[in-house]
């Protein structure tokens, strides 16, 4: 198993702020069943991360594909919404999760 680089942040880690950021500023919305999305660019999370932007592109498109969130294109950022936590099989682990397009 590769080791992370010291600055890098782990997948499971980055998965946990994109839930954090989202229910941050909508904890009251959510007890409603309102799930607003969240605005960000490719490269803020990649700076942030750690990752370059062809990472965050390949781990937000392999959440897509799990069927945890969803990712639109809005003017110069994306908008991320958290659809379902339970989507996500006990089985599966973040840090394993297929980095291809």
């Amino acid at each position: 198993m590769a080791k992370s680089l010291p600055n890098r942040t782990s997948r499971f880690d980055a998965f946990l702020y994109l839930y954090e950021r989202q229910t941050d500023h909508f904890d009251a919305l959510l007890k409603y069943g309102v799930n607003i999305p969240f605005g960000v660019t490719y490269n803020q999370l990649a700076e942030r991360w750690g990752w370059d932007r062809k990472t965050v592109m390949s781990f937000l498109k392999s959440l897509h594909r799990m069927g945890v969130l969803e990712v639109k294109r809005a003017s110069r950022n994306i908008e991320i919404r958290i659809l379902n936590l339970a989507c996500v099989p006990q089985e599966t682990n973040l840090e394993t999760l297929d980095n291809s397009s």
